[in-house]
């Protein structure tokens, strides 16, 4: 059984993955924005999300 937590670090790393692939192929931003949106797409999000929402709890 996969938990809420896991669901929502694959759901943000998917898409931070896929914003910053479509920023690579489709824009003209500098790899350093990039790496910026995948580390806070795919870590920093993740973490703030997990927080909230077991603070709901």
């Amino acid at each position: 059984m996969v938990s809420r937590e896991n669901k929502v670090v694959v759901g943000c790393g998917a898409v931070s993955f896929a914003l910053s692939g479509g920023g690579l192929l489709f824009t003209d931003l500098s790899s350093e924005v990039l790496i910026g949106i995948l580390l806070l797409g795919g870590v920093v999000a993740p973490v703030i999300v997990n927080d909230f929402l077991d603070d709901r709890e």
